[in-house]
């Protein structure tokens, strides 16, 4: 069998900070690779940084057939995080790739900064805390706080981190409710979760809403002005997953028109969120940098992962112990591994 390690290059193509990715860079040079960051400011520019490239490690980077087909040493794409949606795995199994991500390495921080941002909104934290250090102390009227506590918190998809929301609202006295037309009734029984049997009905009987879908077509645009409709005009919607799952304007339009209270909003449509956006100038809503997934447990746990991925790869090795490879069943890699 050919040597998978005869200078395998793996490229990260949205930094230009090399020393933030020393610890990917330690593990992969000691299993003979090496590692190249430099960040593309074009997709014709990623492609030139990839035409060698044994690996490419993900952070929102779109990937996709016309860019792979740029690629023909790719072996290994790498997604840090969750979700896929940024890439396109058909293409990358028809030519080859694997592709590999870490859906659990940060569900905790995800639930955590969930949890944090309907209570930012609820308790009126950040205009409180601007109103202080700018020197007026009680100067924002107190108006109307949801109390939360005795509440029902409706969660759209009860998957890791939703079931990981949902002990955390109960913890605050929540009562909680989820949509999920995937799951069987035992995880809702399990979780002491009531299910709704339509979005329809979680909508309108949430005191609170918060996402935790992948992106996909299904839930592209999912919360659109129909959808904060049926929510109640003293709700809280809370965004930790995807910005397009929601209709970005629809959500300003429910904002500003009284529709729902408030939201909690960590992920936006497109991102960066511009600094014209209307959301920015709002007071009843509290925006977060896609950030949710942050702790230092959670970036050390994941540069880990990554740096053993793309060395078990160099080893002719499958890296399913450290990662989740999402095409492992459909792919044929071009180097074979074990």
């Amino acid at each position: 069998m050919t040597s998978n390690t005869d200078n395998f290059l793996a490229v990260q193509t949205e930094s230009d900070d090399p020393a933030f990715f020393q610890i990917e860079r330690d593990i992969i040079e000691a299993a003979g690779g090496s590692i190249l960051i430099k960040k593309a400011s074009s997709q014709e520019e990623r492609a030139d940084l990839l035409k060698s490239a044994n690996a490419v490690l993900v952070g929102g980077a779109k990937i996709d057939g016309g860019l792979l087909d740029q690629c023909p040493d790719l072996q290994l794409i790498v997604r840090y995080g969750v979700g896929l949606d940024s890439l396109d795995i058909p293409a990358a199994t028809e030519r080859g790739i694997v592709v590999a991500h870490y859906p659990d390495f940060c569900q905790p921080e995800v639930a955590n900064h969930a949890l944090l941002l309907l209570l930012s909104v609820a308790r009126k934290v950040v205009t409180h805390d601007r109103s202080i250090r700018e020197g007026n102390y009680r100067a924002v009227p107190l108006g109307y706080s949801p109390p939360l506590t005795g509440e029902t918190l409706g969660i759209i998809a009860l998957g890791n981190i939703g079931r990981q929301m949902a002990t955390r609202a109960k913890g605050i006295g929540m009562s909680v409710m989820a949509f999920d037309p995937y799951l069987p009734d035992s995880v809702f029984s399990d979780m002491e979760v009531a299910r709704a049997e339509s979005m329809e009905e979680l909508l309108e009987l949430a005191d609170h809403v918060t996402v935790h879908t992948p992106l996909n077509d299904e839930t592209r645009g999912l919360m659109d002005e129909a959808a904060f409709r049926r929510m109640k005009s003293t709700a809280i919607y809370v965004n930790t997953a995807r910005g397009p799952v929601h209709n970005q304007e629809d959500l300003v339009n429910a904002l500003e028109s009284g529709q729902i209270l408030g939201a909690g909003l960590d992920v936006f449509d497109p991102e960066p969120l511009s600094v014209d956006s209307k959301l920015v100038n709002m007071d009843n809503v509290v925006l977060t940098p896609h950030s949710a997934f942050y702790s230092e447990r959670s970036n050390t746990n994941i540069k880990n992962r990554v740096g053993q991925t793309v060395a078990q790869v160099i080893a002719g090795k499958w890296p399913t112990n450290v990662a989740t490879v999402p095409n492992k069943d459909q792919v044929i890699p071009k180097k074979r591994l074990v």
